[in-house]
């Protein structure tokens, strides 16, 4: 049996404690660099300006109605008329005379359904104007009707060889059309026939009468919209319905929308909906925004608070507006000491 003496074991036990101090040294958690030290959480950020149209992707639906019956606005005899089979009407024409009183076609958005004159407003307004505008005539689109409008409509009148043109709107002479051109598929209107008021002059069918948003996303800013379908755009009213004619017939001749239309199991078409007029907005971190009510909060910047309206976020950044000069920077998180901004109840 071997001996161990006691020097050999008291050598051993030193070595061991060496190495493993030495080991525990090595591997012991390095100490940052002086750079890389545990930064200070920030209180303030820059503001930046951002446009923000609020787009949104939906699904939309095509009005197209079996046939559509273009109406007489008053009674008496036809004494002269375009009514025929497979005739195209468009607007601006005579579509025929009554009493050899002219009744004449006119496309626009919205169905004129009253008289109208000098102060009148309204979106029956805009659409005349439209109208108007895309047959020529010098009118803005600002939905009242004042001496601009009354002259375009003079103009027309006195085209359509109206006796004693007015400037104003005697909406039973007028035939409204869904779009700027339709073709007839049957005739009622028929030279010498005697009408009465709200009969069909005649029919058309598979017209596009308007293209509508399925169902309306939440949380929209509020503000008039443009809708872009099948590469066609146009103003979208505030019910989610484009009923523009001259957006209905370019967009009714494109082969996208025919091969849609055409097939049976088409997929659900989709259309992007943006503000017509993008926001100017001040874009910010989430964290600065403090007091939110709804769309309200506000925003803090050394001593002042301001009232702001939360319009949208973007890439992690809240979109706010703000009245009057923004500030650079905002602060945030223990550098925001005010409770509200003195917004109003």
């Amino acid at each position: 049996m071997r001996v161990q003496s006691p020097g050999t074991a008291l050598l051993a036990g030193l070595l061991l404690l060496t190495g493993g101090g030495t080991a525990g040294f090595l591997l012991r958690p390095a100490d940052p660099p002086t750079g890389l030290a545990e930064a200070d959480e920030p209180t303030s950020a820059p503001v930046s300006v951002e446009e923000f149209a609020d787009e949104r992707t939906v699904e939309v639906e095509f009005e197209i109605p079996e046939a559509l019956a273009l109406e007489v606005g008053f009674a008496g005899r036809v004494t002269s008329t375009r009514c025929e089979v497979g005739a195209e009407i468009r607007s601006g024409q005579v579509a025929a005379r009554i009493d050899n009183t002219p009744l004449v076609a006119l496309a626009t958005s919205v169905p004129l359904y009253r008289d109208l004159g000098r102060g009148d407003r309204g979106r029956d307004v805009r659409a005349l104007q439209t109208a108007l505008s895309r047959l020529g005539y010098e009118a803005a689109a600002d939905g009242t009707y004042g001496w601009q409008t009354a002259a375009a409509v003079r103009e027309l009148q006195d085209d359509a060889g109206i006796r004693e043109p007015d400037g104003a709107i005697d909406v039973d002479r007028f035939m409204w059309l869904p779009t700027d051109a339709v073709t007839l598929e049957s005739c009622e209107a028929v030279l010498g026939r005697n009408v009465t008021a709200g009969e069909a002059f005649g029919t058309v069918s598979n017209q596009l009468t308007a293209v509508s948003v399925a169902s309306m996303p939440g949380g929209a800013v509020p503000g008039e919209r443009t809708m872009d379908v099948l590469g066609v755009s146009g103003p979208m009213d505030e019910d989610g319905r484009v009923s523009d004619p001259e957006f209905l017939a370019e967009l009714a001749a494109t082969s996208a929308f025919q091969e849609v239309t055409a097939s049976e199991d088409a997929d659900p078409v989709t259309a992007e909906i943006r503000l017509a007029s993008p926001l100017r907005t001040l874009k910010v971190p989430p964290a600065a925004v403090f007091a939110i009510e709804g769309r309200s909060g506000c925003v803090e910047s050394g001593d002042d608070a301001y009232p702001v309206e939360i319009v949208g976020s973007n890439l992690g950044a809240s979109l706010i507006e703000l009245e009057g000069d923004p500030p650079a920077e905002v602060d945030l998180g223990p550098a925001i000491t005010a409770q509200s901004c003195g917004r109003e109840p």
